[in-house]
């Protein structure tokens, strides 16, 4: 296997080798070089040793993507702290339940961003805030939690620490103290704590450690080709493993910039991406959408803009001289983001058609989802993976459940291997419409309807239907007031009958309900649907009466 990082520690060296004055961040007007991020990283760190952060503590991080998420988490994880990235799309109930779950015992977050107020929710959760001293908290909802340090707030409770209060702590912190918690972090100590919800049940603690995602982040970044010419825009939360392993890793240990931007909008996404000129941009197909659909779209040069995660300058015609294009991958968080993957120096097609060999120290096989037994090449079943990158297990539960005797990890995918040894994903084995007796995938589906005019989003789901067992429903996200009934005949003119909706909900983007991962909540729109149809016996409503 080829020589890969085991700490987080050494990902910043291994960027820093080839560029130490290459700027490493953008965040606005902020420029950041690598020498600048490590000195902030090593303030930040003594920081946290001087809040009692060390080995194993579990931190908890609420904060939109800005400079500070991304010294937060590498000075963490660097002194042996488990980083618990907490959802910007947290409600308070979310906040309450995997503060809790995790037994976060240091809080790091910002008061409030767009139109979540963080601190009020907290505040609701453990008023004890309001009560206790710096150090001396304890809530009966949070009996871990013992400090709590707020980024941007006009007023703190009383409990809570300011941001730059924080910071002053590095200042009695010897940097002796400091080394020596970081010799102690080993390859096998846990580092991450992603969080990972389905749409019905509660949120699973995914543990990871050092060794899986610092390796598995410097590998994407060379997948990806990035050097530290190439210039990186992406809108992820750095929550999602996406983003903090995918892009935050792969551009920091290939000496790359990375461009932060706390929330996605088409017309500032734009002008960063060509004021910086940008060379790889990390992103889904309703944000491209989104992109396309600005009046910015043609007024700057796309040329450049060719590699990432998927093979846009293929769907766009935007293939550079060198050969190197965006990659494909699949994967989960449960893999540290990608466990196959294309190469940005792989033939069009590949990179188009197939989601990739599996990455070094990993191993996949394809079973039948009933019987268990492993099928041959070419046939579709269940992926299971396991190896280097796969998880230590989820927090608080019992794994042999999600293991098997071969201690693979059976992800509830189907897909199937091909003569090359590329995996081809097809789809979640549980989201299948079987309708009349004929499977039909949601994302086909979706990929069709999502070309509709006005529609930004769109998604297919099961409703039940006494006569063929199942039939199609949909959920698409619109702009404007779009005409229900105009959409439907759209729908029958490019579908075939089996695969057209029996229904379709209207929805603006602030009305589709997600999980606090981010998710959207296919179930609840399912049900919706079904009830409006029962009671009305109408086929198309807009807006949401989510129960």
């Amino acid at each position: 296997m080829i020589d890969l990082p085991q700490l987080m520690s050494e990902i910043l060296a291994w960027g820093e080798e080839q560029s130490s004055d290459q700027t490493a961040l953008i965040y606005g007007d902020i420029r950041l070089s690598y020498r600048d991020l490590e000195r902030q990283i090593d303030a930040c760190a003594m920081s946290l040793v001087g809040l009692g952060v060390g080995k194993g503590t579990r931190l908890g991080l609420l904060m939109e993507n800005r400079i500070e998420w991304v010294v937060l988490a590498l000075a963490a994880t660097g002194i042996g702290a488990l980083l618990v990235p907490v959802s910007t799309f947290s409600r308070r109930d979310d906040l309450a339940f995997q503060l809790r779950h995790a037994d976060i015992s240091h809080l790091i977050m910002s008061s409030h961003f767009l139109k979540n107020q963080y601190l009020e929710d907290l505040l609701d959760i453990a008023p004890e805030l309001q009560r206790d001293k710096p150090g001396r908290l304890y809530c009966a909802e949070l009996p871990a939690l013992r400090h709590v340090v707020v980024h941007g707030a006009a007023e703190l409770p009383r409990a809570a620490m300011s941001w730059e209060t924080f910071c002053e702590n590095a200042s009695v912190v010897p940097r002796a103290v400091l080394e020596g918690l970081r010799a102690e972090v080993d390859p096998s100590d846990d580092c991450y704590l992603l969080y990972t919800s389905g749409t019905t049940s509660l949120p699973k603690g995914v543990l990871q450690t050092q060794a899986a995602v610092a390796s598995n982040g410097y590998v994407i970044g060379q997948y990806q080709s990035l050097t530290p010419d190439d210039v990186v825009w992406f809108y992820f939360p750095l929550f999602f493993s996406a983003g903090c392993i995918n892009v935050m890793l792969g551009t920091l240990s290939s000496g790359a910039t990375l461009i932060l931007q706390s929330m996605f909008e088409p017309g500032e996404a734009l002008e960063l991406i060509d004021r910086e000129r940008a060379t790889t941009w990390h992103l889904w197909p309703h944000t491209l959408k989104q992109l396309q659909e600005h009046p910015g779209w043609t007024q700057w040069e796309r040329t450049r803009l060719h590699k990432g995660t998927g093979p846009w300058d293929v769907v766009l015609g935007m293939q550079a001289d060198d050969g190197i294009g965006g990659v494909h991958m699949y994967g989960m968080t449960e893999t540290c983001t990608a466990f196959t993957c294309t190469l940005g120096t792989d033939d069009p097609d590949t990179r188009l058609n197939t989601q990739g060999h599996v990455l070094p120290g990993n191993e996949l096989k394809i079973i039948d989802p009933d019987t268990g037994q492993r099928l041959p090449t070419g046939e579709q079943g269940e992926i299971c993976v396991k190896g280097r990158s796969v998880m230590r297990g989820y927090y608080k539960l019992d794994n042999q459940s999600y293991f098997d005797d071969e201690q693979f990890f059976h992800s509830g995918d189907l897909g199937y291997i091909d003569e090359d040894g590329h995996l081809h994903y097809l789809q979640r084995i549980k989201e299948m419409i079987k309708t009349g007796g004929i499977n039909v995938s949601p994302a086909d589906i979706e990929s069709k309807l999502v070309q509709l005019e006005g529609v930004q989003a769109a998604y297919a789901f099961p409703l039940p239907s006494g006569e063929k067992g199942e039939v199609v429903g949909a959920a698409l996200v619109v702009t404007g007031n779009s005409d229900g009934d105009s959409l439907l005949d759209l729908c029958s003119s490019m579908l075939p009958g089996y695969k057209r909706p029996a229904g379709l909900l209207l929805l603006h983007p602030d009305e589709v309900p997600m999980t606090g991962s981010g998710k959207v909540k296919k179930v609840v729109l399912a049900e919706n649907l079904q009830r409006l149809m029962n009671s009305s016996g109408n086929r198309v409503f807009s807006g949401a009466v989510f129960d």
